[in-house]
């Protein structure tokens, strides 16, 4: 119950964040608050560092990141940054694994927790920071309790530094409601009546890719027909109904002409630019995207409503905090690049930093100011996270690696009528053993 509770907090300063300075540059790393243990490297010694983020692409942060690299090689000019940041999809997080995998482990890396993470943990790939504060004690000291609460691992240890939270909704462009006299979709029928509309209409309803990005709809759909209590669970031996019944809507939505025609191939950025530019009613998606919304003052963000015989509070969202900064065991193992790596990581989760990360989409990780200015579908971020009853993280946050990836992959099957959530289920629980 305390960690539900601190994350209405935490959900609740979301979007206070998105209006703050972007002209705020971190503090100088030799005067931060988290760089107070002494460096035993070599002073000034070249070091070349290989880090690998998610803050790449179409990543409303990905500006702010590379200025934040700037800035820290401008404040250690001896220290020299090989950045391979990208969009995140599952071929990155595949890259990534397979980078530590096969030796070539990055020495900072911006990942995912949890199952994500649990093999890289596993094969000491990645450093505690309880190791790290024995040497370095004030080391992410400046992250709030809460933010890294969802940071802790299967084995009670904490390894990655948050910057920020997140929250995930359906994103609609009111300007298209009231165009075509369609009611916001707060229920179920609703939301039916709306896909009917726009179909007729010749606006997509719903921008969505099943051929990269089917996430959230998967989670939505369970969470929207088994309510919280279902969604939490982490299936092995058998599922439950609800997740079979969630996961038949796809074909019902897809039958109602809900999704773009090419919903199997098209591509993630493209449908997002769909919604951005009009041409789609709404997308499923998180608070990240608010940074690349073009028209702010037309736009919302809702819970998805429960299904006819759901079990969902209408006010249950998806949220918390998911990924964070990583060191390498070979970076920290390395004297050369210990130091370096400390410091990169200080400088990228700086109270000044964070405020960069968090103006855009997600509640901060530390206690930093929280300007006005906020916009419509900012202050609907605010109302969607502080009237939440649950708050509950994404299912591939517990679901091991080859079951979630299996699931993905079969999303399309099941809205196509060609496997059933049933049959993909079982495999899904054979997998996830």
């Amino acid at each position: 119950m305390k960690r539900i509770l601190a994350v209405l907090i935490l959900l609740a300063m979301t979007i206070t964040m998105f209006a703050a300075c972007s002209k705020a540059t971190p503090a100088d790393d030799t005067k931060s608050p988290d760089s107070s243990a002494p460096s035993e490297s070599p002073a000034n010694e070249k070091v070349v560092l290989r880090t690998v983020s998610m803050f790449g692409g179409t990543d409303p942060s990905a500006a702010d990141y590379q200025q934040l690299i700037k800035d820290f090689t401008n404040a250690n000019p001896h220290i020299t940054i090989n950045d391979e940041s990208a969009t995140s999809d599952e071929t990155w997080k595949a890259r990534v694994t397979t980078d530590f995998s096969s030796g070539n482990d990055p020495d900072v890396v911006f990942f995912f927790t949890g199952a994500d993470a649990k093999q890289l943990i596993d094969a000491n790939k990645v450093v505690s920071l309880e190791e790290i504060r024995k040497e370095y004690p004030d080391y992410a000291k400046n992250i709030s309790e809460a933010a890294m609460g969802f940071m802790q691992e299967f084995d009670g240890k904490h390894y990655a530094v948050p910057v920020r939270g997140f929250y995930e909704g359906l994103f609609c462009n009111t300007d298209l409601f009231e165009k075509y006299n369609v009611e916001l979709p707060t229920d179920w029928e609703k939301f039916e009546t709306a896909i009917k509309k726009f179909k007729e209409a010749g606006i997509v309803p719903i921008a969505v890719s099943f051929s990269d990005v089917p996430h959230y709809w998967i989670e939505h759909l369970i969470l929207a027909e088994g309510g919280y209590e279902d969604h939490k669970l982490n299936p092995k031996d058998t599922y439950p109904e609800s997740w079979a019944k969630g996961l038949s809507y796809f074909k019902t939505l897809k039958d109602m002409g809900a999704f773009p025609v090419d919903v199997n191939a098209i591509k993630n950025d493209i449908i997002t630019n769909m919604f951005y530019d009009k041409q789609a009613a709404m997308i499923l998606d998180g608070s990240w995207i608010v940074g690349g919304i073009k028209d702010p003052q037309t736009t919302t963000v809702l819970p998805v409503p429960p299904t006819p015989n759901g079990k969902k509070d209408p006010t249950d969202i998806i949220g918390g905090f998911s990924a964070g900064f990583y060191i390498s065991r070979k970076a920290w193992d390395d004297p050369a690049k210990r130091d370096a790596a400390v410091k990169f990581v200080q400088h990228m989760t700086s109270n000044e930093a964070i405020s960069m990360f968090a103006k855009v989409a997600g509640a901060p990780a530390a206690d930093v100011p929280a300007p006005g200015g906020l916009t419509p579908v900012m202050e609907a971020g605010i109302k969607l996270g502080g009237q939440a009853k649950h708050i509950d993280m994404p299912i591939d946050s517990r679901l091991n690696k080859e079951a979630w990836t299996y699931l993905v992959s079969m999303i399309g099957s099941i809205a196509d009528g060609q496997a059933t959530p049933e049959n993909v289920l079982t495999e899904v629980i054979n997998k996830n053993k």
